[in-house]
């Protein structure tokens, strides 16, 4: 067959469509280039998208994720909403929830070993240190309101403690007896100018009321020692002196007839002493309930208060007001030991029961706190070392009208003010001090007159006002995250603790320290060792009179009282050798033995005793705290009889002004497990923030510069 050109050749058809190829088509050449060229065009665009997207996420990363951190953090330091204040960390902050950080309080008794000797004989005062006996504190916050800019918040607040035995030292129990000094005996001595004042005050409102002073003076001449130790029978809580002098019905004999009801009594014996009593460790702690102090605060609101003062206290207005101020405030102190008078009563009946029974306890009870509305005779809740309120709240809170209020600076409009003090307690200012010219103690009659005067509403021109100020040094303003992570210095290299029982505030200073802390860095704040050492300015608050290391208290407490570090620490060593100091395990405190040859503070006394405060910079948090302190008291001179303690009936005899340490005691907190997991967490991440930045970047725009190359082949082979 002749084939021509162009015309379709139909034999090979049935070959064509039987047989496989042994070369390739000329069209599939074509579709693959087509193919690998959309592939890489593919590539290309995905490439440099993710590339750019990368790079911004990078960029914000680094950015944007510092700032979001650095946000959060400052909204986990402040409380800026209703919300926040509700939560229960910051109503129960030393609760359990899982935001909550533990507080105790360690307290360390000085226990009086050689009292007796030291009243009979004038012999040095020996004391040992008991303890620590640790209670847990819890802080319950009441009425919590935020004012209308969110900058302050105002509450109320109460606490409660609990014995813990296991960070309690070996052995000890909250029952352990301890001997030390009775506050209630120091105040109310005090307050009169003796005991010859306090018998005339107490017979000119009782059995005597009728008498001329000068027969008042002859009673208590003649039979003053006796009724002095009758009295402090019925203060000392011991079941059996309480029941001698209250035999047959004394108290109530006494007061209308006079001490001839209770001349026959045998009161020798170290109950009947006054200024030693022996209490649990758990009342040291807690606070005990006082019959001498509640006899004198609850006559006198008998008498005076509710004969006519509580009106003028209720309808004065101005200058008025602040005349009467000092007679109002002690109506206010009167009525709230009446208010609180069957608490306190029921735990001296428990007292009394518990070595005699129920009934005769109830009988006790009736001839003598149960005289409380009628007599005046009530039981004063003292306050104890590590409970102000000398009350137990763990069952029944209190109301809160009879609470104070607080107000304090949220940081929400100024981070720097975060935590300050504005209102502490119901004050915003306390006067602390007089100007006495010249450095020394005041005398009795200078710290009563102070009660009267001292008045920050219209203060007179020698006395220091002491405003509310500082913070309770639970935090900074926060250093703050950046792109290089957490801040590595604080925001601040000194604070301000205020100190509420002794109306003023110390400084806490950088010790240019870094500390570790369960893998976290914290910065070490303290007290310089001259904090309370006496210069111009500190002297008119009190501090370093009449020695260096001694902080004045007197016109707070209104006896002779001082502040200062454990066993002296950087004080005058004549402090340590008016007294003999022994330590739990035996060592007796002296200069030789606290000091090395250059005279600086052993690191071992340094490390138990100083007060410090370590902060992690970046969220300006307090990690780990322990605020130590010493309480000491020393008796005053008479101020009615000459050369006389202000014992001037028992121990005319004693050395005055001699500064006899009490009690020392360790505030401690610290973040727990879960809130350091948390901070490390965070730390973690932060950390990532620059490297992040550095490695999303270059891998960005290695995906952009790789998507190029693939987009340049593209475009060459489609060319």
């Amino acid at each position: 067959m002749v084939t021509t050109p162009k015309t379709h050749n139909t034999a090979f058809e049935t070959f064509e469509k039987g047989s496989p190829t042994a070369f390739p088509k000329l069209e599939e050449p074509k579709i693959y280039r087509r193919i690998c060229c959309c592939s890489q065009k593919v590539w290309a665009i995905v490439l440099m998208v993710a590339g750019c997207l990368t790079t911004i996420i990078g960029i914000l990363y680094g950015t944007a994720m510092p700032a979001y951190v650095n946000s959060a953090v400052e909204d986990k330091v402040v409380k800026c909403s209703a919300s926040d204040v509700a939560k229960e960390s910051y109503l129960d902050p030393y609760g359990d929830c899982d935001d909550c950080s533990p507080y105790y309080i360690s307290v360390y008794m000085l226990n009086a070993t050689n009292a007796e000797d030291y009243l009979a004989t004038n012999a040095k005062l020996q004391v040992k240190e008991m303890g620590p006996y640790v209670y847990r504190r819890r802080e319950i916050k009441l009425d919590v309101t935020l004012s209308d800019d969110d900058s302050t918040v105002t509450y109320k607040t109460y606490t409660y403690h609990t014995f813990v035995t296991d960070k309690s030292c070996d052995g000890c129990s909250d029952s352990d007896e301890i001997v030390s000094f009775d506050t209630g005996y120091f105040s109310v001595i005090a307050a009169t100018g003796g005991e010859f004042n306090l018998l005339a005050a107490v017979a000119a409102q009782s059995f005597a009321s009728t008498s001329n002073t000068t027969d008042i003076l002859a009673i208590v001449t003649e039979y003053g020692e006796q009724m002095m130790r009758w009295m402090n029978g019925l203060n000392s809580l011991d079941p059996l002196a309480m029941k001698t002098v209250t035999n047959n019905s004394a108290v109530l004999k006494f007061l209308a007839s006079g001490p001839e009801a209770i001349a026959d009594m045998d009161l020798t014996g170290f109950a009947y002493n006054g200024i030693f009593v022996k209490r649990t460790a758990s009342q040291w702690a807690l606070g005990y309930p006082s019959l001498l102090g509640g006899l004198i605060l609850g006559t006198s609101y008998i008498n005076t208060c509710e004969a006519g003062m509580n009106d003028k206290c209720s309808s004065c207005a101005g200058d008025d007001c602040l005349a009467i101020a000092s007679a109002c405030a002690q109506c206010t102190k009167g009525a709230a030991v009446v208010a609180a008078n069957n608490v306190t009563c029921a735990i001296l009946e428990a007292i009394y029961a518990a070595e005699y029974g129920d009934e005769e306890a109830a009988s006790f009870v009736a001839t003598t706190c149960g005289l409380c509305d009628s007599k005046g005779l009530c039981a004063l809740p003292l306050p104890g070392i590590a409970e102000s309120s000398g009350m137990d709240y763990s069952e029944t809170a209190p109301d809160a009208s009879s609470l104070g209020a607080y107000v304090k600076r949220t940081g929400c409009d100024d981070l720097s003010e975060i935590g300050e003090y504005e209102e502490y307690n119901g004050f915003s200012s306390a006067p602390v001090w007089v100007d006495l010219g010249e450095r020394r103690n005041p005398t009795l009659l200078e710290i009563i007159a102070f009660s009267s005067y001292a008045n920050c509403d219209a203060p007179v021109a020698n006395i220091t006002c002491f405003n509310v100020s500082g913070t309770d040094g639970t935090s900074l303003k926060p250093g703050g995250v950046t792109i290089n992570g957490m801040a590595k210095e604080t925001t601040s290299d000194a604070f301000n603790s205020y100190m509420g029982a002794a109306e003023i505030y110390i400084t806490i200073s950088s010790m240019d320290e870094k500390v570790d802390f369960s893998g976290v860095s914290l910065h070490r704040f303290g007290t310089p060792s001259d904090i309370f050492d006496h210069s111009d300015d500190k002297a008119s608050i009190g501090t370093g009179i009449p020695v260096d290391g001694l902080h004045q208290l007197s016109f707070v407490t209104g006896f002779l009282s001082y502040m200062s570090g454990p066993f002296f620490i950087y004080g005058n060593t004549s402090l340590l050798e008016a007294v003999e100091m022994t330590t739990s395990d035996g060592t007796i405190v002296t200069a030789d033995v606290m000091y090395d040859s250059n005279g600086d503070l052993q690191d071992s006394y340094l490390e138990a005793y100083s007060t410090f405060v370590d902060i992690e910079s970046g969220t300006g948090q307090t990690m780990r705290a322990r605020k130590r302190s010493q309480i000491s008291y020393a008796l005053a001179a008479s101020t009615s009889v000459s050369n006389a303690s202000m014992s001037d009936l028992l121990w005319p005899t004693l050395p005055t002004e001699v500064v006899l340490p009490t009690y020392w005691v360790q505030e401690a907190g610290e973040a727990t497990d879960s809130l350091l997991d948390t901070f490390k967490s965070t730390l973690t991440l932060v950390k990532t923030f620059l490297p992040g930045l550095i490695v999303l970047i270059i891998v960005g725009v290695a995906e952009v510069c790789g998507g190029i190359f693939l987009w340049r082949r593209y475009k060459q082979k489609a060319s």
